[in-house]
């Protein structure tokens, strides 16, 4: 079968669409689920038919946003921390034991619970 990871992104700068052409590009070469316009249909198709998700559903997801304090946007600084959805959760769920046992404490120490 497929491989799948866990990608934990911490960018600095630029957009979320930059995360996902980087993860898909010939030097990583491992597409974000779901990701219609960097990954591969078929696998998309197979893989959200499978667990049931939503045909639009992409598997990636924002939990924290940080922005400095001392800035003309955010002059006391911004920490926005969002859960993972529902559906994310199911589907780490439906993984193996093995696969989630080395993710959680990784995913913890972000304020990432499954």
């Amino acid at each position: 079968g497929r491989k799948v990871s866990i990608v934990l992104a911490r960018p600095h700068t630029g957009r979320w669409h930059q995360i996902r052409q980087h993860l898909a590009s010939g030097a990583i070469g491992h597409a974000i689920l779901g990701d219609s316009s960097h990954g591969r249909s078929r696998t998309n198709r197979i893989w959200k038919k499978k667990r049931r998700m939503m045909k639009e559903r992409t598997c990636l997801h924002l939990c924290r946003v940080r922005l400095p304090e001392g800035t003309e946007y955010s002059p006391g600084g911004i920490d926005v921390k969002c859960p993972l959805a529902p559906d994310l959760v199911k589907m780490l769920k439906a993984m193996p034991v093995e696969f989630l046992e080395k993710a959680r404490p990784i995913l913890a120490k972000e304020g990432i619970e499954i």
